[in-house]
């Protein structure tokens, strides 16, 4: 049997910027459908906002609501990254386009900010501790 794998796809060209800030709902901590469903959220504020995407090497700063309540940030940064890659907003996150994330905490802010700049050729070299 043979399968007609030919699926129209609409394609738009997302324009490039120099520069994108969001302001996105709280990720979940956790996975599951609380994640699905503020994918699903975010993504619908993506596609009303039609933020364009910075291309090549870029930058990631996170800055996230303080609430009460324990909560580390290394699990609030890969939801924001992957939907960040989800829609094109970057080209990919391994380390030849994402060359830094600075995630951090700010009061008097509602959810989580998102800045995408490009990297500069001084943020592309390796750093030793």
């Amino acid at each position: 049997m043979r399968f007609n794998l030919d699926v129209p796809v609409e394609k738009r060209s997302l324009k490039p910027r120099d520069a994108i800030r969001l302001e996105l709902e709280f990720p979940p901590v956790s996975g599951g459908e609380a994640l699905a469903d503020w994918t699903a959220r975010s993504a619908g504020v993506l596609a009303a906002l039609r933020p364009g995407r910075v291309p090549g090497p870029v930058r990631l700063t996170l800055t996230y609501e303080e609430r009460a309540g324990r909560r580390d940030l290394d699990h609030l940064i890969r939801p924001v990254v992957d939907l960040c890659v989800r829609h094109a907003l970057i080209d990919s996150d391994h380390r030849g386009t994402l060359r830094e994330v600075r995630a951090g905490w700010g009061a008097g802010l509602r959810g989580v900010r998102v800045t995408i700049e490009p990297a500069r050729d001084a943020d592309t070299s390796v750093y030793a501790l």
